[in-house]
């Protein structure tokens, strides 16, 4: 599932997986965010911050309790990790995601994703 092309780039992408873990399905505790995310993140959809992932992300579960991500694929090179994944949520159709991170010193500093059409 991970494919990394130095030890560094696998070790970025197990930090984006325990990411998925923590906070985008499983558990789906976004107080971890600021664990993960660095303090001066950027959010390509224009939210603002670490703050505004959390605010997504809550409302997310909010409206979807049983809703989850579950990572297909995962690249990592140069300080970037790319994720394949799918939105699922029982009952309703998947989405799939492509999201995109830069990490630095073990943090998420960057993030953007291109959504998919449910299928």
């Amino acid at each position: 599932m991970i494919i990394a092309d130095t030890e560094g780039a696998r070790r970025d992408a197990g930090r984006v997986l325990e990411f998925f873990g923590t906070v985008l399905s499983g558990e789906k505790d976004t107080g971890a965010v600021p664990r993960f995310l660095a303090e001066d993140f950027v959010d390509a959809d224009g939210d603002p911050g670490r703050q505004g992932v959390v605010s997504k992300l809550d409302a997310l579960w909010t409206a979807r309790p049983q809703a989850y991500f579950r990572p297909l694929q995962v690249i990592a090179a140069a300080g970037h990790v790319v994720v394949r994944s799918l939105l699922e949520c029982p009952g309703a159709p998947s989405v799939p995601f492509s999201d995109t991170y830069r990490l630095a010193d073990g943090r998420i500093t960057e993030h953007w994703h291109v959504v998919g059409s449910a299928r």
